[in-house]
């Protein structure tokens, strides 16, 4: 008999469920991936390595970071996550076989790689600098498409929505609305992501 952590796993994050597509959409507001793939033991790492931080911005970073995983098998450049949610995938990363697990219960089940750009740097030197723009767009379009429109303490986490929220004054109903529509547009993804 699985446990209620193990259904939510296989409800929610692998791909193959039949009630999956159904119900994914009633994630982006009734559930959180955090919930079904953080367990106790890495609750308490995560609160004693980011001792520092509120309870609460702790869990949106996890959150987040899971968000950004969930949907890195499209992220094809630099990350566009901040480096908060970057700190947090790497002390992720510090518990290998927890990572590993994790990874195998994301849509493509396989192992979830980083590099740094410093080390890519030996292969391509313009790693990093190339105009990303539409790979950023891309990515805060599957975001919302997979879990719906940003709030502001989300969106600071993901450096082009910050960036438009931040530098060029739009506000997050604008923002939302121009991935909505970017989400149904030329080359966005129109559906939820399942590999």
């Amino acid at each position: 008999m699985l446990s209620q952590r193990e259904t939510a796993i296989r409800e929610w994050v692998r791909p193959g469920y039949p009630e999956m597509n159904s119900r994914r959409a009633a994630m982006k507001t009734e559930h959180s991936l955090s919930a079904a793939l953080v367990d106790a033991p890495m609750s308490h790492y995560f609160r004693r390595k980011f001792a520092d931080l509120p309870d609460d911005e702790l869990a949106c970073r996890i959150e987040e970071t899971l968000r950004f995983l969930f949907i890195s098998h499209e992220c094809s450049g630099s990350i566009p996550v901040s480096k908060d949610i970057d700190e947090v995938w790497h002390a992720w990363i510090l518990q290998t076989q927890e990572y590993t697990a994790l990874c195998e219960k994301l849509p493509t089940g396989r192992f979830i790689h980083h590099s740094s750009n410093d080390y890519l740097s030996f292969f391509d030197p313009l790693v990093g600098e190339r105009d990303g723009l539409e790979l950023d767009v891309r990515m805060l379009a599957l975001y919302v498409t997979n879990f719906g429109p940003f709030d502001e303490r989300r969106a600071r986490h993901w450096l082009l929505a910050h960036h438009l929220l931040q530098r060029c004054g739009w506000s997050l109903s604008e923002l939302n609305g121009w991935l909505l529509e970017s989400s149904s547009g030329a080359g966005a993804p129109t559906q939820p992501v399942v590999a």
